[in-house]
């Protein structure tokens, strides 16, 4: 059986997605496709794949602001393959991101107003590579990163679950699992029988407790504005039969003078604050407690596997009692089970696994949500299948459920959209600026987060975000760990960030010297022949693999890296700042080094860089004189810089 999660697509264009899927599935018309040999009706195996293709399309058009595809103009299309040719997508993506335009054009005559690309064709019968360019013969499939502009608010949600609204979930949530212990299908059949005289005694300290709390009446609002009790809740607070109480003690509940609530609320008071006011109101409802403990859980699962460098399965396989804090060293540890090599005392194969020998060591933020997860688990997984306890009695009781096993990748991924969804919303409702946007490159599965931890170790970009987790940390982290162990693959995630890092530098510098710009520094005439050289031997040239990537960065034309206000043309035999194999020590970089190198881009942030030291006027005198050296030779580097431009 094929199922497909139309939850994925944007709400705007949901509905008309179903219905174009209905006639994908349906339809009897054989509609060839431009510039496509293939002339039959798609299989419900094709119809499947079309989905991830099309969400990348919708998603597309959605962030461009375009909401009706009649506004597709060639112009438009055309800026759609621009905005392809510059993705991480790989060229099988691409083609088949182009193959859906031109299938969903074929479809013009009978899909939703808002889905109907104008009269012609998409790019008439030019073919995939025509406007894509040749395939290349070897390429790695890459999982594209998730951009900045997802990723950073995507991140700092998820801290503020963890670091913010976390006790007041789980103090409600562990509330949640109380009180259901109270529902018939949730109460073990040997349970006692209520007296009357008990289920009165319960009820009236029930409605007292209410009172003190200033919570009114469990209740809801009903479609003409008046309100209804919500006996069964009520039922819950008082551990009795909710349905009983209109009939027998409804005069009780009258005397109480508590008026009836909106909705049907649990008790912990909420305390997380959210720019000056309660993030939530005084008090969790209760049918939200279920989809909010989710948001956290998948909160904590995007700190921990970006955090981290596990892969998804890794993480979600994860066992109560795996954070282990070195008290020597201060560093917070987690160790997870491994199957492959696993073997038992027979030296079978153990198909329960075997601890791993080596942990992973992770950023505090990553320790802080194993923590969460414990609180939030009572079983032996941080992430069960559901966190709704299973019933125990009833007809209706499931028994589909995987009772034991973790959560899925696919389920998880599902829990990352509706994550993003709620943040959407909840900025919507409350006037925030900081929702989370689309990403380019379509649905952020779970996959994609080790993929773009690697590209931030690297570049290490600035932002609000990035000073909270400190990439230079997090690369230590991860590489003392098993994430930094060769049996792990980051290492070469890594390495091939780096290798593209040095790449995009080289096409910098490359760019900038055929634009005429001016080099100074001692290392000047030495960067533009590596630069020349590297232009030559690698750029055009088949993306290698992983790990050949890694053994790429020795090459002699990329040891050039980009530091602050300054390039460093690495020698080792000349540098000041190290003098070992792994490479410059850029925090350490001293103003006389041979290797230095300088751009205009390099001159302008030393200005910066000379407008903080000098507004350090508070400064203890000693400091203040040291600040000035620093800015006085930052400046004779900037007026060499600028007096040999205007020689040239």
């Amino acid at each position: 059986m094929i199922s497909l999660n139309f939850e994925v697509f944007p709400e705007h264009w949901r509905q008309d997605v179903k219905t174009y899927f209905w006639h994908l599935i349906n339809d009897e018309k054989i509609r060839p496709l431009p510039a496509g040999p293939v002339e039959a009706l798609p299989s419900l195996r094709t119809i499947a794949f079309v989905r991830p293709h099309l969400l990348r399309l919708i998603t597309w058009f959605e962030t461009q602001g375009i909401r009706s595809l009649d506004k597709a103009t060639p112009k438009i299309l055309d800026a759609l393959l621009g905005d392809l040719s510059e993705t991480d997508l790989t060229y099988a993506q691409k083609r088949h991101i182009l193959t859906e335009t031109r299938r969903l054009w074929v479809y013009r005559d009978v899909v939703p107003v808002s889905m109907q690309l104008p009269a012609a064709a998409p790019w008439h019968d030019e073919r995939a590579y025509d406007l894509l360019g040749r395939p290349p013969q070897k390429r790695e499939n890459r999982t594209p990163r998730i951009s900045d502009g997802t990723l950073a608010p995507l991140m700092g949600w998820s801290i503020q679950f963890v670091e913010n609204f976390a006790d007041d979930i789980v103090g409600s949530y562990h509330q949640y699992l109380e009180l259901i212990k109270n529902e018939y299908r949730h109460r073990p059949v040997e349970s006692e029988q209520l007296q009357a005289s008990d289920r009165k005694q319960r009820l009236r300290r029930t409605l007292a407790a209410l009172k003190k709390a200033d919570v009114g009446l469990p209740g809801r609002v009903l479609a003409d504005g008046t309100r209804e009790v919500r006996w069964q809740h009520l039922g819950r607070l008082a551990r009795g039969p909710g349905h009983s109480f209109p009939k027998f003690d409804s005069k009780m509940i009258a005397r109480s003078g508590l008026p009836i609530d909106d909705n049907a609320y649990l008790t912990v008071p909420c305390s997380a604050m959210l720019d000056g006011e309660l993030w939530r109101g005084r008090f969790l409802a209760w049918d939200e407690i279920i989809s909010l403990t989710t948001h956290l859980q998948t909160a904590c699962f995007v700190l921990l596997t970006y955090l981290s460098g596990m892969r998804p399965g890794e993480a979600l396989s994860l066992e109560q009692d795996c954070l282990i804090l070195d008290s020597k060293t201060g560093l917070w540890a987690v160790s997870g089970i491994q199957w492959k090599s696993a073997k038992n005392t027979n030296g079978q194969k153990a198909a329960e696994g075997q601890q791993r020998s080596v942990p992973w060591i992770v950023h505090p933020l990553a320790a802080e949500a194993v923590r969460i997860l414990t609180k939030l688990s009572s079983g032996r997984l941080l992430f069960p299948n559901s966190l709704r306890p299973r019933a125990i009695r009833g007809l209706n009781s499931p028994d589909n459920l995987r009772a034991g096993t973790a959560r899925t990748s696919s389920q998880i991924g599902t829990d990352l959209v509706r994550f993003i969804d709620w943040v959407n919303d909840y900025c919507t409702s409350n006037n925030r600026k900081d929702s989370i946007p689309a990403d380019p490159h379509g649905r952020v599965s779970p996959s994609r987060f080790r993929r773009t931890l690697a590209w931030h170790i690297v570049r290490r970009p600035r932002g609000l975000v990035a000073a909270a987790i400190q990439y230079g940390h997090v690369a230590t982290y991860v590489t003392q760990g098993y994430s930094g162990s060769y049996a792990s693959g980051f290492p070469d995630e890594l390495g091939f960030e780096r290798w593209l890092e040095r790449i995009d530098n080289v096409q910098d510098v490359e760019e900038y010297l055929n634009n005429g710009g001016h080099l100074s520094g001692p290392a000047a005439t030495e960067l533009e022949q590596r630069t020349r050289l590297a232009t030559a031997k690698f750029l055009g040239r088949t993306i290698p693999t992983r790990r050949q990537a890694n053994a790429l960065l020795s090459d002699p034309t990329l040891q050039v890296f980009k530091g602050a206000g300054m390039h460093c043309v690495y020698n080792q035999t000349t540098a000041l700042c190290s003098r070992n194999d792994q490479g410059p020590a850029l925090g350490e970089c001293r103003s006389a080094c041979s290797n230095i190198a300088r751009t205009d881009g390099d001159i302008n942030e030393l200005k910066e860089m000379v407008a903080e030291l000098n507004d350090d006027i508070l400064a203890p005198p000693i400091r203040y004189q040291r600040a000035q050296l620093v800015a006085s030779t930052l400046t004779k580097a900037i007026h060499e810089h600028e007096s040999n431009q205007n020689d040239d």
